[in-house]
């Protein structure tokens, strides 16, 4: 029985680097803050929002419920979007289709994003600025 987990553990832990770019981990650490002011000066914590981080520093958001999304920012293309398909596994770690993840086509606008190994800042397709703190 424990060499059957051994192997399931070695063969989980190739798959995650061989596609680390898609593999998304949750970080409870992470702080969401929104404004709606360009300088940011009237940021708000947000709660409820679950932030999964890759190898990149690649970030995806979801917020589930009423006035829910699911917003991924990507070093390659600095556009925030819906990845137009995930897996998840419910509060632990998500799958995007490939490391460069498709998006649902959205309208076109100036994102404003900025990223470090730190923060990610971001204006949402809603018009309301996003702020990531990484810890």
């Amino acid at each position: 029985m424990k060499k059957l987990f051994l192997l399931a553990f070695v063969v989980i832990l190739v798959l995650v680097l061989l596609h680390r770019q898609r593999v998304f981990v949750r970080d409870p650490l992470v702080t969401v803050y929104t404004s709606a002011l360009p300088n940011g000066a009237d940021a708000m914590k947000q709660s409820g929002v679950q932030v999964y981080i890759n190898y990149s520093n690649d970030v995806l958001l979801i917020k589930e419920g009423s006035g829910g999304y699911t917003l991924l920012v990507q070093h390659w293309n600095r556009t925030p979007g819906t990845p137009v398909r995930l897996r998840c596994i419910h509060w632990m770690a998500c799958l995007t289709d490939a490391d460069h993840a498709q998006m649902l086509a959205a309208r076109t606008y100036d994102a404003k994003v900025q990223m470090s190994d730190r923060t990610v800042s971001f204006v949402d397709p809603k018009g309301v600025g996003m702020r990531v703190d990484l810890r």
